[in-house]
């Protein structure tokens, strides 16, 4: 089983990666392949692909350490010094092995590469496989500002296998389903109400989140219209992971994109667009189901100097997605600081 994005082709495994064997006895047996991971990946996802890849074409393994503050210049140029050093070609194979940070570094890094060389994803958390690995977006960190650095750029392939979940420590399962959250909130109704109910069907929920992000992605490769309507949530979360970057503390990209959620939810319904019932409803669910990001209201000012450099901006102000319903989204709302400032406030209120 397999979709479609921007001629990319993505395989739903099963356990024996039967798609990623063929795509590698395609590509032939004269290339190079690196596999780039992290080290946490490296002890518990790569022994379960590893006899996919030819016995006698051992990949060169890059292991990074592991987290978004690695997700930076200084773990790239490893990449390239080790590329470099091993001499690969413009036609040598970047494999991606791991979570969103992974998937989106090792895109980049592999895009810039002799102006770009071949690479595939296998995600191996939650939001990289309902969210992250798709789309062709690459990026890192820069001066503690998210995605700072990046380009369009989509893998040859995608190789999703939820087994990998097991591997995972519970609140990274969580943290993944705040983007399913967030696609079923800007585009399908029914969706939020499946997620509603708490059934932790990954097969189904990583499926129909892709289906979301991949109909986004196609109307507009480069996010100049109704792609931006993925951003929800995501002006919020970006500064908030800036500031904990900035402090030297990470926070869960879930977690934050959760904390997204109900401020620019509320942002919505001051803004008139969303009722009063539905920011209630979005809420509860959010607040019963992530860890709530803590942070001391006397340091909004800093958040929004974070916010200030989000790359979504322009010369007229701070640019959101709003939702005008739970299914519906509408791009480039420019608000006032002192309106996001109420927002922050509020959400710093929820008990």
């Amino acid at each position: 089983m397999f979709l479609t994005t921007g001629n990319c082709p993505i395989y739903f495994e099963k356990k024996g990666f039967e798609y990623l064997k063929n795509f590698l006895l395609e590509m032939g047996v004269d290339r190079q392949i690196f596999v780039i991971t992290d080290e946490n990946c490296l002890r518990d996802c790569w022994p379960l692909v590893e006899p996919v890849f030819n016995p006698d074409r051992v990949p060169m393994v890059i292991p990074l350490r592991a987290g978004e503050r690695h997700k930076n210049l200084d773990s790239t140029a490893l990449i390239w010094e080790t590329l470099l050093g091993a001499e690969a070609k413009r036609n040598s194979l970047i494999v991606n092995l791991g979570g969103g940070v992974i998937t989106d570094m090792g895109g980049f890094a592999a895009s810039v590469f002799k102006r770009g060389i071949p690479y595939i994803h296998i995600p191996t958390s939650l939001l990289g496989m309902v969210d992250a690995s798709i789309g062709g977006k690459t990026g890192i960190d820069f001066k503690s500002q998210k995605n700072m650095l990046g380009t369009f750029s989509y893998p040859e392939a995608v190789f999703v296998w939820d087994g990998f979940l097991e591997t995972l420590p519970q609140c990274h399962q969580k943290s993944g389903m705040a983007e399913a959250y967030k696609h079923a909130l800007i585009d399908n109704s029914g969706y939020w109400e499946f997620l509603k109910r708490g059934e932790l069907s990954f097969e189904r929920i990583i499926f129909k989140s892709l289906e979301i992000k991949k109909k986004l992605a196609d109307k507009d490769p480069k996010e100049k219209g109704e792609r931006k309507k993925l951003n929800f949530g995501h002006t919020i979360a970006h500064s908030l992971e800036a500031y904990f970057l900035e402090k030297e503390t990470e926070i869960l990209h879930g977690d934050a994109v959760a904390a997204g959620i109900i401020v620019e939810s509320y942002l919505s319904w001051k803004s008139g667009f969303l009722s009063l019932e539905c920011l209630e409803e979005i809420k509860g669910v959010i607040c019963q189901r992530f860890t709530p990001v803590v942070f001391p209201l006397q340091d909004v000012e800093l958040l929004l100097d974070y916010m200030k450099h989000d790359k979504k901006n322009d010369k007229s102000g701070l640019n959101f997605t709003l939702l005008d319903c739970v299914g519906g989204a509408i791009i480039n709302q420019r608000l006032d600081a002192s309106l996001v400032s109420d927002g922050f406030a509020y959400y710093a209120a929820l008990k």
